[in-house]
């Protein structure tokens, strides 16, 4: 921790149709819902310490490496679940002391899994 910030707060990432995503993130991720301002087109979702923020927008332009990474106990069962929800996933790679792959979200956000002896 850096004497200025304690933490990151929030996470942000677009999405064109922010109910369709918000039925994703909790549905197929399993995650719970904080909060949606539909007018204002933003929903939280619950994800630990820090929320995940989907803010919708007219395009969403994917970035072309992974936005963040979730960390898991269970690598193996978070692949399957996602293979088994028709999700975009890649294999998992062992980098020795972690284990991670990538999928992607509706709108083709690059988002990671990983896990590590904590």
């Amino acid at each position: 921790m850096t004497k200025l910030f304690k933490r990151i707060d929030t996470v942000f990432l677009e999405v064109t149709d922010i109910e369709k995503s918000i039925e994703w993130y909790t549905d197929v991720l399993d995650l719970e819902l904080r909060w949606f301002q539909k007018e204002g087109g933003y929903a939280a979702i619950e994800i630990g310490e820090t929320p995940l923020t989907l803010v919708r927008a007219s395009e969403v332009k994917p970035a072309t490496h992974c936005q963040f990474n979730f960390f898991t106990n269970d690598i193996k069962a978070a692949h399957e679940r996602l293979q088994e929800n028709n999700v975009d996933v890649d294999e998992i790679v062992d980098y020795g002391d972690v284990l991670s792959f990538e999928f992607r979200d509706p709108d083709g956000n690059i988002l990671g899994v990983c896990f590590f002896e904590e």
